[in-house]
């Protein structure tokens, strides 16, 4: 699932090749991939992108705003002049077999939401609407209101494992699997310690460590992990999986003490840890 990181480099890559343009026409190929009155949007200029978690929004010139989420295996693919073809499917023209909507662009170039599973979607709101419907996030990691006291004070909420809710959205708004993972590893945490038995010293550290992992990502263009479902609005894969520390690196040595990576599930989730570096304290 693309997160935060990922979803930071699509915003900032259609900034600079959409802001301006007119949207000609919508393509529903897939009813429930698109939420909304398509005709409210058509001849619509895209004003501004801002984002939310996870959540991208498209500010559009009738004050009027599109939600994008891309869930588990949503795409963003931008085909303008001298972009090429996305994926596995190179060789085909677009759209492709996972192409759920289209639009079509003054300038005629086109924007594809593909998605395998179908799980995304894009949706039309006002701009109060938009507010109501997230206002159930928690501060986005790059806010400024998520400083350490704010994460210390959401931890101490709950003896659930840290992690698990550090995947909270309701908590913190953008954090996902691959970036909890590798956090908690840089700040020595075991991923099953209960949240409110982390002290202040502890949560400053995996504090400074979601940020710098998610900068860093941000300027590596992303993670494409093994499913390969995350590419660039260019095609291209992101490059921050060629960083990850402990994330899909089980039974791989610590890039700390060399012992090996061990993998479980916790909370349905992947969760990848050095049991040396991150002691476990229950």
């Amino acid at each position: 699932m693309p997160e935060l990181p990922e979803v930071e480099v699509v915003k900032l890559f259609l900034e600079n090749h959409l802001i301006g343009k007119t949207i000609q026409k919508i393509d529903i190929l897939t009813s429930k991939s698109f939420i909304g009155d398509s005709e409210l949007v058509q001849g619509q200029k895209i004003t501004k992108f801002t984002r939310q978690g996870k959540q991208l929004s498209v500010h559009l010139s009738n004050q009027l705003v599109l939600l994008i989420h891309l869930k588990m295996t949503g795409q963003l693919i931008y085909q303008g002049i001298s972009l090429g073809h996305p994926t596995k499917e190179a060789s085909l023209p677009m759209p492709v077999k996972s192409t759920r909507l289209i639009f079509t662009f003054n300038d005629r170039s086109k924007l594809y939401f593909n998605d395998q599973r179908k799980f995304g979607w894009i949706r039309l709101f006002t701009q109060t609407e938009l507010i109501d419907f997230q206002s159930n996030l928690g501060p986005d990691i790059f806010d400024p209101n998520f400083t350490p006291k704010y994460l210390f004070s959401q931890l101490q909420k709950s003896r659930r494992p840290v992690k698990v809710v550090l995947l909270d959205q309701h908590y913190f708004a953008g954090i996902g699997n691959i970036y909890a993972n590798d956090a908690l590893f840089l700040a020595g945490i075991h991923p099953q310690t209960p949240a409110n038995t982390i002290s202040f010293s502890k949560a400053s550290k995996l504090h400074s460590a979601l940020l710098s992992t998610m900068r860093q990502s941000v300027l590596a263009g992303g993670s494409t992990a093994k499913d390969n479902k995350y590419l660039r609005p260019d095609g291209s894969q992101g490059e921050n999986q060629f960083f990850f520390r402990v994330y899909e690196r089980k039974g791989e040595p610590c890039l700390q003490c060399q012992t090996k990576i061990k993998y479980q599930k916790l909370g349905g989730r992947g969760t990848f840890y050095c049991p040396k570096c991150q002691k476990i304290k229950l």
